[in-house]
Order: structure tokens, then C-alpha cells, then sequence
């Protein structure tokens, strides 16, 4: 009975510390996370400060739009993460003896691992399935949020003097333009239409500019005062011409998400699976993807499955490297881990530059990669010290 009572409380024990390792690593990896999303968003606000300035947005569209982007940065943050905060874990377990206490006590160096890759393990199931619908629909959200702010600035494009035709199959001019572009003076309008052309003059206009940024939709109507319509027909001779005191002439009205021009980011996982087995006709029709497009789908279906390997492997990895002040060869633990992120990334790129060109396949371009991240981590994993 004793020696049942001694195995269960070592059992625990071990329950316990590893429970304990899980925990310590979660919290550098949340702040891991947090800076490099912080990190790649400072960079794209930088790009889209002057859209965000010059246009009134409420702090609710501002939210969304930051909420959006750090989404999408996910998938780009959490392999780094992952592996620079087990590599501080680790070190921070070494540095206060802690690794060595546990060691000492008789736990295996690959108990002291299982903790850390059953994480990883969760993190990599729970990216798998953001990548599945939710970040997909994001980029999509962020898209369209973007083409709202780039088209609130219609108003601010048309000037005096200057043909104004950034509304396809219209264009505008005008003699005199208040500073707002609201106000028009000696206005004249040309339409392109199916079976014509129309050509509308008018002493006077103004334009009513009309935003919902809940919806992202658009409204643009132009009314004009005392001037004249005329409308000629495809295979007619004769023009028809009438005068007006007052018309109103709806322009414009758009959702943003009818101006999305798709991209692999914003399909999810079935999308992509389903323009992969497509006709190359088909897929240009349907999305308008080209070859390169069509590349770029099939990177985005393997990649989506590849990152979660690739958090494990880090992680891996990282548990050798951060472990220092022993006997092993992990005293030079970032250097190495610079040198192998380098090696990693390098072998990624090199790989994936002749996957579009044709000469492998998508996934070997991404499994070679894995190989050479998996053979270093087994390297240094055995240098470790005290062999299990």
C-alpha cells in the first residue's frame, strides 16, 4: 500500500510540474504574440495614416479595421512566437535551476518536452481552424473596409477645370468647384450607354455624397439646375434634346463588397480546394485567377495546414536551444537560434521560388523546409546534457 501511495503522489507530482511548465510557457507566448502583431501592424497603419486622417471615420469603424488587420497577422506572428518564448522559457528554467531540480528528481527530458508540444499542439488546432472560415473572412472584412476608406475621397478628386473620371462610364467637368467639391458651376456631364451616348449641361450642380460606414455603402446623386439633356441613339441621325430647371441624377450607389476583387486570402479552406480541382477557364471566369493565381491558391491551401507543423517543430526546437548554463552547447542560445530561423526561412523562400516556377510540387516546397527544422531540433535535442 505504501509503495501504491509513493507512485501516486510521484505521478501527481509529475502531473503537476508539467502542468506548471504549460503554464509558464503560455504567458510569454501571449506576449510574444501581441508584439509581433503590434510590430506588423505599426508598419501597415504607417501606409494608411493619410486615409485614416482625411477621412471622418468613428472610433467603431476605426476598431473594426484594427481588429480585422491584427487577424490576418495571426498566422504570420504565431510560428516566431512560439519559438522565441519557449526559448525564454527554457532559459528562465534553466537560469533559476529549475530545469535542473526537475532533471534531478527523475523526470526525462522528453517529459519536460510534453507539456510544451501538447500547446503547441492546441495552438496549432486552434490556428487550423481560424484559418478555416474566420481569418479568411477578415481579409475579406478588411478589404472592403479599405475600399471604403480609399473611395470616401471621391469629392476631394474633382477640381475645377479638370475632367473628373473616376467613376467608371461617366465623366464630369466643371468650370468652378467649391473647396468641399459639393458645389458646381457651368457643369458638364457625358454617359456612356449601351445603345448611346448622353451629354447633360447645366448652369449649375450639387453633388450629395452619402456614406453608411455600418454597411459600407455609398451613395452619389447629382442635382442639377437649368440646363439641358441630350441623347443620341446608336443608328439614329436625329438628336433628342431636353431643357430642364431642376434634375436629380442618381450617379452612383455600391456596396464595397461588390468592388472585392478576389484573392486566395479571402476563400476559405473549401473555396481553395474546390479552385484547385477547376478548370484554369473556369477558375478565370468564376475569379478571375490567372496561372500565377492559381499557384498562389494552392500555396494558400498547404500553407494554411503547413503552419501549425511548423509551431511544433519550432517548438521543438526551441526547447533545446533555450536551455543553458549546463554542460550542453546551449550557452549560445540566440545566435543559434538566429542562425536556424535563417536557415529555415532561406531553404523556405529558395524552395518555394521553384515551386512557381514549376519544378516541385507546392507541398514539397513546404515539407523540405519542415525536414531540415525537424533534423536541426533532433541535433541539438541530443546535445542536450543529461540523456534520458
Amino acid at each position: 500500500m505504501p509503495r501504491k501511495t509513493e507512485a501516486g503522489n510521484l505521478k501527481l507530482m509529475r502531473l503537476l510540474l508539467q502542468r506548471y511548465l504549460a503554464a509558464q510557457f503560455i504567458l510569454p507566448l501571449l506576449v510574444s504574440l501581441l508584439f509581433f502583431v503590434g510590430f506588423l501592424l505599426t508598419f501597415e497603419l504607417f501606409r494608411l495614416t493619410g486615409l485614416l486622417m482625411s477621412r471622418d471615420i468613428g472610433m467603431g469603424f476605426l476598431g473594426q479595421l484594427l481588429g480585422n488587420l491584427a487577424l490576418t497577422f495571426i498566422p504570420l506572428a504565431l510560428p516566431l512566437s512560439t519559438f522565441f518564448s519557449i526559448m525564454f522559457c527554457m532559459g528562465k528554467l534553466s537560469t533559476d535551476s529549475e530545469y535542473i531540480a526537475m532533471r534531478a528528481a527523475g523526470m526525462t527530458k522528453g517529459r519536460l518536452l510534453t507539456p510544451f508540444i501538447l500547446t503547441s499542439l492546441l495552438l496549432g488546432v486552434s490556428m487550423n481552424m481560424l484559418s478555416q472560415e474566420i481569418i479568411p473572412y477578415t481579409n475579406r472584412e478588411f478589404r472592403r473596409q479599405l475600399n471604403f476608406l480609399t473611395s470616401s475621397g471621391l469629392l476631394s478628386q474633382i477640381k475645377a477645370g479638370q475632367f473628373f473620371t473616376a467613376i467608371n462610364g461617366i465623366t464630369l467637368f466643371a468650370q468652378r468647384v467649391s473647396p468641399d467639391g459639393r458645389n458646381l458651376e457651368e457643369v458638364f456631364l457625358h454617359f456612356k450607354e449601351n445603345d448611346g451616348e448622353r451629354v447633360i449641361m447645366a448652369k449649375r450642380g450639387e453633388l450629395l455624397y452619402e456614406r453608411d460606414s455600418k454597411q459600407l455603402i455609398e451613395k452619389l446623386t447629382l442635382k442639377l439646375f437649368d440646363g439641358a439633356i441630350t441623347t443620341s441613339k446608336k443608328n439614329v441621325t436625329e438628336l433628342e434634346k431636353i431643357l430642364f430647371e431642376s434634375y436629380t441624377l442618381p450617379i452612383s450607389q455600391n456596396r464595397f463588397s461588390d468592388r472585392i476583387t478576389p484573392k486566395e486570402t479571402m476563400l476559405n479552406q473549401k473555396e481553395l480546394a474546390e479552385v484547385m480541382a477547376m478548370d484554369p477557364k473556369r477558375a478565370l471566369k468564376l475569379y478571375d485567377f490567372n496561372q500565377r493565381d492559381l499557384f498562389n491558391v494552392s500555396y494558400e491551401f498547404w500553407n494554411r495546414r503547413n503552419i501549425p507543423i511548423v509551431c511544433i517543430l519550432l517548438t521543438f526546437l526551441g526547447f533545446s536551444l533555450g536551455v543553458k548554463e549546463n554542460r550542453g552547447k546551449g550557452r549560445n542560445a540566440a545566435v543559434w537560434g538566429l542562425l536556424c530561423l535563417i536557415a529555415y526561412y532561406a531553404s523556405f523562400f529558395g524552395l518555394v521560388g521553384m515551386a512557381k516556377g514549376g519544378k516541385i510540387p507546392v507541398v514539397l516546397a513546404l515539407l523540405g523546409p519542415n525536414l531540415l527544422l525537424f533534423s536541426m531540433g533532433l541535433y541539438f535535442y541530443r546535445k542536450l546534457d543529461w540523456q534520458s
